[in-house]
């Protein structure tokens, strides 16, 4: 048998460890092929406005990610190496040379990289196409991007993820070349000392937590921007630090309970716990950050589209607005927009035609409408302020702060002048929203003083503004529709058009291909914690099939060893989501400092949804790892029965 046929067979054995590392490998893969074929497009070298931006900001999606897929492969790779230490002692015990033995390693990561790249390659050809559909809608282009596989794309994918695996190879030769024989054969029987706990280091851990968590939930938004970079490099270390020290101090006291050495079950569990404690709590706390990461990540995406949907409301309330010039007809225009909407089948929409002072509070301008107008349109969150008597007035302020919050019940006297004439009159402020799709202040006055100044004040400046008011903005025909009405009001000067749905895409798009590179970006990092935790299950499961196998010697029971075996899993599984949650609820916080409003619940919402997908690979592992264990197949509790007999 030659070296290459030895290191293929070495990786088919070891599929199953393997199988984890390979999956995240080739998904990056995929996903770097993607952002770099985007990234080199043609188009965006030299298309429409802002295309740079979009190719830059491929461009840094593109090293985030290799520089994390970097990081995952040097600890997997150092994972696989003390998993397999006494196997290439005993490969040197042989006959195989050190020469030969890196060769053999060689070939295996040869064999691994080819696989993933392979694998990688092909799944980015494959979704190369739906990908660039979905970023031309998000760029709202008049055509989908055409798909560019040119080979500067495969040879910059090639470059980047060989070096990898290339750096990952030579230092997997050189933790092996650093022992000997002996210590290769010895490592995997070498005794782990027992974990001590450190209070230095417990308390360094809390107080750079505590700091990270103070420094988030500070109330100005210049604050928090300030301390994205610091306050994740603190909880990050925090989280090292007070995790191992958490799990030491917990552990011992478990240990010492008078209790617990009653019940045999937990006494084996935080027995077995400990003696693992020294590699847990490095997955653990890595785990945890990378689910703070997902958590929060995807929880801004999701806060941005709900956020942004709440803001177009809040700025351009109206579905549809015409503002008419002077001499407008506004039977012979609200004829056709009714014929556009009903050809296009969007209903539900109800017209107001309304003719609007225009007037100036203090040195201000701001245009008038009567309360009974106010009261019929909806406001953001229902917030409808009351208006007592005729010297009251609403005052709507074009700049908002978007807060849903209720109008303000304090009041303050301004004087307000309509056609040359000054009142005063006794304001609230409504902060909730724009009261038109125009950027101007509104007076809201009663009923019967708005009938009273149009009749005394003919001459003072008026508009007249058709409305379609409802909820049916996003229904499917709109953009149809409003495709129709700009083709017969673009350049019209004495018409001006505007609608929610504009808003809402203009809006989105100025952001929507950085939300959907952060989308897959937090798929890898999602795909490499399920691996880290595969690697920490799969990586002893030689060690954990003799240890369990002792434990039924010992009189152990079948579903005891399950038991035992489910709950360090879950232990295994729980505890980085558990710290995670804490960890991304802080940073949703400081993501409400920073859009203003709370946003604490989208980001539980993702988690919920993150911990069903979390939870089904829970079970999918650990029904591979009790397969792969062996221990419930037939014959096998027999075997060891016997032997402990």
């Amino acid at each position: 048998m030659n070296l290459r046929r030895l290191a293929a067979r070495n990786v088919w054995q070891n599929r199953g460890r393997y199988l984890a590392y390979l999956g995240s490998a080739a998904f990056s893969v995929m996903i770097y092929f993607l952002y770099t074929s985007l990234a080199l497009h043609p188009d965006l070298t030299s298309g429409y406005l802002g295309a740079g931006f979009v190719a830059r900001g491929m461009e840094a999606a593109s090293i985030v990610l290799a520089v994390f897929t970097l990081l995952f492969m040097l600890y997997s790779s150092a994972a696989f190496l003390r998993s397999r230490t006494k196997e290439f002692g005993l490969l040197s015990l042989l006959g195989l040379t050190r020469r030969q033995l890196v060769w053999v390693i060689l070939w295996e990561n040869a064999a691994v990289a080819v696989t993933a790249l392979t694998a990688g390659l092909a799944l980015g050809v494959l979704f190369l196409r739906l990908f660039f559909m979905a970023v031309s809608a998000l760029l709202q282009l008049p055509a989908p991007l055409p798909v560019y596989l040119g080979w500067p794309v495969w040879r910059q994918t090639l470059l980047v993820f060989g070096a990898m695996f290339l750096v990952v190879s030579l230092l997997s030769v050189r933790g092996v070349l650093r022992r000997s024989v002996i210590e290769l054969i010895r490592a995997g029987r070498k005794p782990l000392e027992p974990p001590t706990f450190s209070k230095a280091k417990a308390l360094l851990g809390v107080l750079l937590i505590a700091t990270g968590y103070a420094w988030a939930s500070m109330p100005r938004p210049q604050t928090v921007v300030a301390g994205v970079v610091p306050v994740t490099a603190m909880v990050s270390a925090g989280t090292y630090f007070a995790m191992r020290e958490a799990s030491v101090a917990v552990l011992q006291r478990l240990r010492r309970m008078s209790r617990l050495q009653e019940r045999p079950g937990l006494f084996l569990l935080v027995g077995q716990l400990a003696h693992k404690l020294q590699e847990n709590y490095r997955v653990l706390s890595a785990a945890a950050i990378l689910i703070a990461v997902i958590i929060s990540a995807m929880g801004s995406i999701f806060t941005v589209y709900v956020v942004s949907e709440e803001d177009v409301l809040a700025s351009t309330p109206q579905p549809l607005q015409l503002n008419l010039a002077a001499g407008q007809s506004p039977a012979e225009h609200a004829a056709f927009v009714e014929q556009v909407l009903e050809r296009h089948g969007v209903k539900g929409l109800q017209r107001l035609e309304v003719e609007l002072l225009q007037a100036s509070i203090e040195v201000t301008a701001a245009t008038v409408v009567p309360y009974s107008l106010y009261a019929a349109l909806p406001r953001p969150k229902g917030h409808v302020s009351p208006l007592a008597s005729d010297d009251e007035g609403i005052f709507i302020p074009r700049f908002t702060s978007f807060r849903p919050e209720a109008p303000d019940d304090a009041t303050a006297e301004a004087r307000v002048s309509v056609g040359g004439a000054e009142y005063k009159l006794r304001l609230r402020v409504d902060p909730a929203g724009r009261f038109l799709n125009d950027a101007e202040d509104v007076l809201v006055v009663s009923d019967a003083l708005f009938a009273r100044w149009r009749q005394e004040h003919a001459d003072a400046p008026r508009r007249t503004v058709l409305l379609w008011s409802g909820a049916g903005w996003r229904q499917p025909g709109m953009a149809a529709a409003l495709a129709a009405l700009r083709a017969r009001y673009e350049g019209d000067a004495a018409v001006r058009l505007t609608s929610t749905y504009e808003a809402y895409r203009a809006n989105i798009s100025q952001f929507g291909l950085a939300l959907f590179a952060g989308f897959f970006v937090s798929l890898v990092f999602f795909a490499a914690t399920c691996s880290l935790l595969y690697f920490r299950l799969f990586t002893e499961i030689d060690e954990d099939r003799r240890y369990y196998a002792r434990l039924g010697q010992l009189g152990l029971t079948l579903n005891e060893l399950k038991g035992l075996a489910q709950a360090q899993t879950a232990l295994l599984f729980a505890v980085p989501f558990l710290v995670g949650l804490v960890h991304s609820t802080f940073a949703m916080k400081a993501l409400s400092t920073l859009v203003l409003r709370p946003v604490l619940a989208h980001g539980w919402a993702i988690a919920a949804g993150y911990l069903v997908l979390y939870g089904l690979f829970f079970a999918l592992t650990f029904a591979l790892y009790w397969r792969v264990l062996g221990l419930g197949e037939p014959g096998f509790e027999a075997s060891w029965r016997s032997a402990g007999a």
